[in-house]
């Protein structure tokens, strides 16, 4: 996601893991209270960004909300970053003394569990139906792989293996909770078609490999696959709600995926 697009005029040194970090927890709209502005329109070219990022503590010494012995990393550092509508990020940063530091805390911290129970809901609500698109965008694969076992390994292990940390936790176990679902999917498919397995295991391969040679790793790495599988089944007239049941699917095929699949790193 280009920085330019985000955040106003002035580019940021926000990593691309705090982008997706802050995108993932921000439930698609501003974090201000009550405000129901989306902060992502997505098109048939894909998503456009129409959100704000706000620095909590001031994202320089005379700027709102100004905090001199914060250290620049830390002013672009995830925990310091709120993602708002373009009209609240104007307001809360010109009458910065009515938004304190601590009000604007407590917004980021609602919208990360909102955005978390969203997850939640949505799992209960995936189906066959979007488990099958998901599947598709991974499936398009063509490159010609060994066959090999797939053969689950405790995903704490592989995580320690991929440097994976807490943050993506609530994620993960919302997406192992339902990885029987995507594995039953899977095994259904592959009666209909032998090869639809490989395919499936080809396609991440090839994505996993295109986003590691960007340099991708660890949390960037895991958040990207989340990506292209979500944003695959994504259209337009596809309305908030269903987006997370859509995100949960994504979720389940990707974690079945880094249970049994050997391209992520195996633990030593």
């Amino acid at each position: 996601m280009p920085h330019n697009e985000i955040g106003g005029s002035m580019p940021r040194n926000y990593s691309p893991l705090t982008l997706k970090q802050l995108f993932l927890t921000s439930g698609h709209y501003c974090a201000f209270p009550e405000c129901t502005s989306a902060i992502v329109h997505f098109t048939d070219s894909g998503p456009v960004v129409l959100g704000e990022i706000a620095h909590i503590e001031g994202s320089s010494d005379d700027g709102p909300r100004p905090n001199p012995s914060l250290s620049s990393s830390s002013r672009d550092g995830y925990g310091n970053l709120v993602i708002l509508c373009a009209h609240h990020h104007n307001l809360v940063d010109k009458i910065d003394s009515a938004y304190p530091v601590e009000a604007l805390q407590e917004w980021k911290r609602d919208a990360e569990q909102a955005t978390a129970e969203k997850l939640s809901i949505g799992a209960t609500s995936v189906s066959f139906a979007e488990l099958q698109i998901v599947c598709n965008a991974f499936a398009d694969g063509d490159i010609d792989l060994p066959s090999t076992p797939m053969i689950a390994v405790p995903p704490q292990e592989k995580m320690d293996a991929n440097g994976l940390t807490e943050a993506i936790r609530p994620t993960m176990t919302i997406g192992l909770a339902q990885a029987p679902q995507a594995a039953d999917f899977i095994r259904r498919q592959a009666q209909l078609s032998s090869r639809f397995p490989a395919r499936i295991r080809a396609g991440f391969v090839q994505e996993y490999d295109r986003l590691h040679s960007k340099g991708r790793v660890g949390d960037e790495l895991f958040l990207s696959l989340l990506d292209f599988g979500a944003n695959s089944a994504v259209s337009p007239q596809t309305d908030l709600s269903r987006m997370f049941v859509i995100r949960a699917a994504a979720a389940a095929v990707l974690c079945h995926l880094f249970e049994v699949c050997d391209v992520f790193e195996p633990p030593a």
